[in-house]
């Protein structure tokens, strides 16, 4: 065990002497892979409660985004959603873990963790569901365990380029939960990639709360509202 454990920190040390590890934004050299330079990280990372429209905040008690979709964050999202780049995750990671201190609240709740869910067609499609993919580990680091009950039951239009009212259309009745599942009064915590207008995590929690959910909260890696 000893000696496989110094062949890997060997073949690590090859890899950081070849490819060094770099911040994932203005790519400054950084003293482990994963890792961000303190400016970059101070720029993207800015834990807050996001405004919510008073319609979906009677179904969502509060909701908090990890930074700004308008900050270097949203292009590291874009690349894992649209171009499989899954070696941001990493650095994904270590944004959540500096961000945790200020979740501690949310973190110390005893809550179910549940994924905006993919349509089966477009995740076979992606080959993952990006809301799962980016909180599982870290939420499982705090002892909140994730269960997709949610699924999306109609392949809706994508949501980018319409207007408020044209999303909540778009996505009216595209959501059930899965056959036998009752929350008896469970806190839930609702994940996804981004917030925009709010009515994805609406018709999301809509369904919950028709299905036993007691509180109901959601946590976005990025949003520009609030």
């Amino acid at each position: 065990m000893k000696g496989r454990k110094n062949v890997m920190s060997l073949a690590e040390d090859a890899l950081n002497l070849l490819f060094p590890p770099h911040c994932p934004i203005c790519g400054a050299y950084v003293e482990a892979r994963g890792g961000w330079c303190g400016d970059c990280l101070r720029k993207n990372l800015d834990v807050h409660l996001l405004a919510l429209e008073p319609e979906v905040n009677r179904v969502i008690s509060k909701a908090w985004a990890f930074g700004h979709y308008r900050s270097g964050l949203r292009n590291l999202l874009r690349d894992l959603k649209y171009k499989n780049k899954k070696q941001v995750l990493p650095y994904i990671r270590t944004l959540q873990r500096a961000g945790a201190p200020t979740l501690s609240s949310l973190l110390g709740e005893d809550i179910l963790a549940v994924p905006v869910p993919l349509h089966k067609a477009r995740e076979k499609e992606r080959g993952f569901n990006q809301a799962e993919l980016l909180f599982r580990e870290w939420l499982e680091e705090h002892g909140i365990f994730m269960e997709p009950i949610l699924l999306r039951c109609r392949d809706t239009n994508p949501q980018y380029g319409l207007g408020a009212v044209e999303r909540r259309n778009n996505l009216k009745d595209a959501f059930e939960i899965k056959k036998g599942v009752s929350l008896d009064g469970r806190n839930v915590l609702l994940v996804d990639d981004i917030l925009t207008t709010g009515a994805t995590l609406y018709e999301c929690a809509k369904v919950l709360k028709r299905n036993g959910a007691g509180k109901i909260y959601a946590l976005v890696m990025a949003s520009d509202r609030g």
